[in-house]
């Protein structure tokens, strides 16, 4: 499926039989690299304004490609139905998924099932453990019968299409798991150490290895500071978002076994206070980055990605909101009636790669600076280098950053891929 966010040819079986190195039994499980061939992509609708952005999508979708859209309930699965006839998808391109409860989290990419290629070729899915962004004392106050149908999602999804499922107790989500394809798994200290406080980083490998069948792990810091974990969203002084705390989809996108996107604000973004720290941070991930090297010894090729104009809100905290309630409890020094600066998570790297087409954002529209429609094409243009042969897709993911643009959020995801699905791979 992150649901994305949002965001898939050789077989890794085939990689392992041209090694020239001692034969080794290959894993009995693999992740796909995302750009693999799939069967279909999985979205998950919530009836509200970041549909739009996932009605976008899946018209632009290479007709290859089932959608399969996840909804909670029949009369919503209807409605989505009607709309996509509307738009002129055909009813063969997709299937319902009517679900037997409501799912708090819209994020079929970060909660639901991870589809994984067993050894023989089949399919099997991963069901990790979830504890809603690392809400280790729901905060939140998501009901116990919701939560405990979040954390079997991938299950109900496995028996429904009669596969396999890989259970682990270590806490994985979806947009934050990378891999190039050939043994190399990207992770993000500040995320896996914050999901799993029980759990060494040693033992965390070891687990890793053992569902995604890769020899490698890349360790990365920390995300962009716009990726702020939303129970601590305070980045500096009066600005906050609220995001998954370093999601490695934000920041950090393999594009082929041997080259890295990275986020990377330019010097000229430097001004923005926002960015600065972005900087900082990838300035440490692209450290790490630079000192690995695979088991044959090739390093990797790290490819800068710039990062869109940060957009400031201002906002009235209102003790009534649910969001406005956290960020009060969070920081005694803020108060009803004060007014903060919010900023919606916002990356290029947030992509879907799927078969014949890249999802990719954009942010530039009519009466915007047009530092950020170069930044558009400059996108555009590294995608295209890497993909030439899929269209490239890009979308104004800003509905879904902001959760329907209310002035304030309910919900916790800020991310465009993590929403857009994760695909079902070919068996």
């Amino acid at each position: 499926m992150r649901n994305t966010r949002s965001a898939f040819p050789i077989l890794v079986a085939c990689l392992f039989a041209a090694c020239s190195a001692p034969r080794e039994n290959p894993p009995e499980y693999v992740l796909p690299a995302e750009w693999e061939p799939h069967e279909a992509v999985w979205f998950t609708y919530g009836g509200n304004s970041p549909d739009t952005v996932l009605d976008k999508v899946a018209l632009a979708m290479d007709k290859s490609v089932l959608l399969i859209c996840a909804a909670d309930n029949d009369s919503l699965a209807r409605t989505i139905a009607a709309r996509w006839e509307s738009l002129g998808i055909a009813r063969t391109r997709y299937r319902m998924e009517v679900l037997s409860d409501s799912l708090e989290a819209p994020t079929v990419r970060d909660g639901g099932p991870i589809f994984l290629r067993k050894r023989d070729g089949s399919l099997a899915v991963l069901d990790p453990e979830w504890n809603y962004y690392g809400d280790h004392t729901n905060m939140v106050g998501s009901s116990q019968t919701a939560l405990a149908f979040e954390d079997t999602f991938p299950t109900m999804i496995a028996r429904r299409l009669g596969l396999p499922v890989v259970h682990s107790n270590m806490v994985i989500e979806g947009g934050a798991v990378e891999v190039n394809g050939a043994g190399t798994l990207l992770q993000v200290e500040a995320v896996n150490m914050q999901r799993n406080p029980g759990w060494s980083k040693d033992s965390m490998e070891h687990e890793l290895k053992r569902v995604f069948g890769v020899r490698a792990i890349i360790w990365l810091k920390e995300g962009p500071a716009d990726d702020m974990w939303y129970l601590a969203p305070r980045i500096h002084g009066d600005v906050f978002n609220q995001g998954t705390g370093g999601h490695v989809d934000e920041f950090c996108r393999f594009v082929n076994d041997s080259t890295i996107l990275l986020a990377w604000p330019d010097d000229a973004d430097l001004a923005d206070s926002v960015l600065a720290i972005t900087r900082k941070r990838m300035e440490v991930n692209l450290r790490i980055l630079e000192r690995f090297r695979d088991r044959d010894g090739r390093a990797l090729r790290v490819v800068k990605v710039p990062t869109p104009d940060t957009e400031f809100y201002k906002h009235r905290i209102d003790s009534l909101r649910d969001y406005d309630q956290r960020v009060l409890i969070s920081y005694p020094d803020l108060h009803h009636g004060d007014t903060i600066r919010y900023i919606p998570a916002a990356s290029y790297l947030n992509l879907l790669i799927t078969n014949g087409r890249v999802f990719a954002p954009a942010y530039w529209h009519e009466g915007m600076p047009t530092s950020m429609k170069a930044k558009d094409e400059r996108v555009r243009t590294i995608l295209k280098g890497y993909f030439s042969d899929r269209t490239i897709v890009q979308v104004d993911p800003r509905a879904i950053n902001w959760q329907g643009g209310r002035t304030l959020l309910d919900a916790t995801t800020t991310a465009f891929a993590v929403m857009l699905g994760m695909p079902f791979f070919t068996a």
